[in-house]
């Protein structure tokens, strides 16, 4: 490849060396040897046969006048009188009395005279004469001051004068030329002219000469435009150059829509900031820090002292100038949490609208995976980014009036995602304020009015009037998450609160969703005095669209440039988590972690070493507590067991395995929470396991065992 490059730059230096020699040529045979040169050779020779046609001019004009006077009048044959000329190269006719049309012989030595006209006019009787132009005509220099034309004098300078007037204009033209060529092959501007996206790989202290050079060109809107560069971020750049450490830190927080201030308390030469990264950041950061070193201090100091300080948990993103390699070179290392961004990374920063993107490509390539993996495996997602999938939920819930809604389902199943989502596409909305509320005990409305700001014994109808008060004129919707025992408790005291909700929900003062599992499902579906019951839509989350399972999987792999071997390998992820939003996740995450140092593609190794993973497992556990009763718990574990042990069952199974120990009121009970809790569900006339690596926890030969003592015990407890 170098060789080829070296061939190629040897070209282009011939190239460069035969326009010079070629232009230097013309120049110079233009002065010295004018005949040579193509552009004043013509010129040259008719100056050359200019003597020759002039003498033949003049003997023609006395050789007439003497005609006139031997025959009194214009001869007729104007050909008996030619002078005597020796090789003429004048071909002269009479067309009409007193005018002569001569022609100069088409011949190349003539230069530009060469089958040239000139028209003579003779008056009778008169030894005056004139002359003008034929066609095609003589060029006027050729005409002397006494060879008028209609009263129009001809050129007064001399051939040699007008020789140099053209040498001059050519002179000046190749200047313009040369200049042009020069401002177009500038090693800045050159290459964006031809490619105008190079501008932003360009170091920000390049920009305003570049800038200058455009703008002389008359070129700046345009290739702005071709660059697709924004002319208000260009004008951000260009000041980003001469600013203050703290102004071009601000500039880079505001493109990406973090907040900024300053970190006060370091040793390190220069100055510290502190990010607070927004929420729509592909990262799995919630701040960050930003030093900008000393630009007076050497690189070995710096380096020492960046050696030494401790940042703690934190990032520290280090904008480095130009020549900065040993800066450049210890943030590459993944060991420390330092990350280095360049000069042209900082241009691409201002100038190409995805600082977000940018950021992740960066710390990807010089922290360890594990530390910025964008999958979120705990609670409810927060950033838009993760959250994939329920288009239909979301779509029934916002795309309708307001209404109550009860979203049910297991833990971890995505419950609060659900809730989070529509609070964030409800956050501006011009009608409707949406509140996030969640529960950690059975204590609604003391939690409501602390969060917002009133004593924590105020009834519930005075929080929400509160509440409208502070957003007058908009419809209040309060999400409610994690509200299983608030349900057990109104359930106990015979529903006080919830009626109260209900009453507010009929009088359109507010509207409601609440998330919860058993509880929930239980108060609103199968307790038929419940106030809850028909109190609003009941949303089940079950299996997360399979199409959003692959994008949940591929898409944060993406943006960190990694990927699967192969869609086959996707697939069977997908397959093996049951399509259970929080197991893919887990399952990406910890692909991540066995990525061998510099691998970018996920091999089947990796995947089976996340199937077997503890954090797998502890995933799917918790299965045997669904209930505060122990005997449901305990039939729960008998369903599953039987399941495990035969590969499914059915309810048909189950009555023939209980006999007379259960009544089929509490065993669809059971099998209703089961499914809930995405640990069954339906296939066909029977059961099966929702998530194919349920099977995995359970060993072939202690299945009959746990099954047999759980039905003893249930048996003695029955007693």
């Amino acid at each position: 490849m170098r060789r080829g490059l070296s061939r190629q730059g040897g070209a282009v230096s011939y190239k460069r060396l035969l326009i010079i020699a070629s232009i230097t040529f013309l120049l110079v045979s233009a002065v010295l040897a004018p005949r040579l040169n193509p552009f004043t050779r013509d010129a040259a020779l008719g100056n050359v046969a200019f003597e020759q046609f002039f003498g033949e001019m003049t003997a023609w004009r006395t050789a007439m006048m003497e005609a006139q006077q031997i025959e009194g009048q214009w001869p007729k044959d104007i050909l008996a009188y030619a002078p005597p000329i020796e090789h003429p190269v004048l071909k002269v006719v009479s067309p009409q009395p007193q005018r002569l049309l001569m022609t100069v012989e088409d011949r190349s030595e003539l230069g530009d005279l060469a089958g040239r006209q000139v028209i003579v006019d003779m008056p009778p009787r008169s030894s005056e004469w004139s002359c003008r132009p034929g066609t095609p005509p003589v060029p006027s220099r050729y005409l002397m001051n006494f060879c008028l034309d209609s009263g129009t004098e001809a050129s007064s300078d001399s051939p040699l004068v007008e020789n140099l007037r053209w040498l001059v204009i050519i002179c000046a033209l190749l200047f313009v030329i040369a200049a042009l060529l020069l401002l177009f092959r500038h090693p800045l501007l050159g290459p964006v002219q031809l490619r105008p996206q190079r501008l932003l790989d360009m170091p920000p202290a390049d920009l305003p000469r570049v800038d200058r050079l455009l703008g002389l060109l008359g070129r700046r809107r345009a290739t702005l435009r071709a660059a697709g560069i924004d002319a208000q971020r260009w004008q951000q750049a260009l000041a980003y150059v001469g600013a203050e450490a703290e102004q071009r830190v601000q500039a880079l927080a505001l493109a990406l829509g973090a907040s900024c201030q300053v970190s006060w308390g370091w040793s390190l030469p220069g100055r510290v900031f502190e990010w607070k990264l927004p929420d729509d950041v592909p990262v799995s950061l919630d701040r960050c820090l930003v030093y900008v070193p000393a630009p007076e201090d050497s690189e070995t100091r710096i380096l020492q002292h960046l050696r030494v300080s401790h940042t703690g948990l934190d990032v520290m993103l280090v904008l480095l100038g130009e020549r900065q390699g040993q800066l450049l070179k210890y943030c590459a290392d993944t060991a420390n949490l330092c990350v280095a961004v360049d000069a042209h990374e900082q241009t691409q920063w201002l100038l190409a609208g995805n600082p977000g993107d940018l950021l992740l490509r960066l710390l990807a390539a010089q922290l360890r995976l594990t530390r910025i993996s964008p999958y979120q495996t705990r609670g409810g997602v927060v950033r838009a980014s993760s959250f994939f999938g329920r288009d239909q939920l979301l779509a029934r819930v916002l795309n309708r009036e307001p209404a109550n809604y009860l979203v049910v389902g297991g833990r971890q199943l995505g419950k609060s995602s659900l809730l989070k989502a529509v609070q964030r596409r409800l956050e501006d909305h011009p009608q409707m304020v949406c509140h996030y509320v969640s529960l950690r005990d059975h204590r609604l409305t003391p939690r409501l009015a602390l969060q917002f700001g009133l004593p924590a014994d105020s009834p519930l109808e005075a929080v929400i009037e509160h509440i409208q008060t502070q957003q007058a004129g908009k419809r209040l919707f309060l999400l409610i998450d994690e509200a299983d025992l608030f349900f057990r408790d109104e359930a106990a005291k015979g529903y006080p609160q919830l009626s109260t909700l209900r009453a507010l929900s009929e009088e359109g003062r507010c509207w409601f969703m609440l998330a919860g599992f058993w509880d929930l499902y239980a108060t609103a579906v199968l307790d038929y005095q419940s106030p809850l019951r028909n109190f609003g839509e009941v949303l089940t989350i079950g299996a997360l669209e399979r199409q959003a399972c692959r994008e949940l999987a591929s898409v944060p792999l993406a943006r960190l440039r990694l990927g699967f071997a192969s869609d086959t390998l996707l697939e069977d992820l997908v397959d093996a988590s049951g399509q259970r939003a929080n197991l893919v996740a887990i399952l990406c995450q910890e692909c991540l972690e066995a990525l061998p140092p510099g691998a970018r593609v996920i091999e089947r190794l990796q995947l089976r070493g996340a199937l077997a993973s503890q954090a797998v497992q502890d995933a799917l556990a918790g299965w045997g507590r669904l209930s505060q009763d122990e005997t449901a718990c305990r039939l729960d574990r008998i369903i599953v067991y039987h399941c495990a042990q035969h590969a499914g069952t059915s309810l048909s199974r189950l009555i023939e395995l209980f006999g007379e120990r259960i009544d089929a009121v509490a065993l669809k009970a059971s099998l209703a929470r089961l499914q809930l809790a995405f640990v069954l569900k339906r296939s066909g006339d029977g059961y099966e396991f929702a998530v194919p690596l349920f099977v995995g926890q359970f060993e072939v030969a202690e299945l009959p065992v746990l099954l047999r003592h759980e039905l003893s015990t249930l048996e003695r407890d029955a007693r």
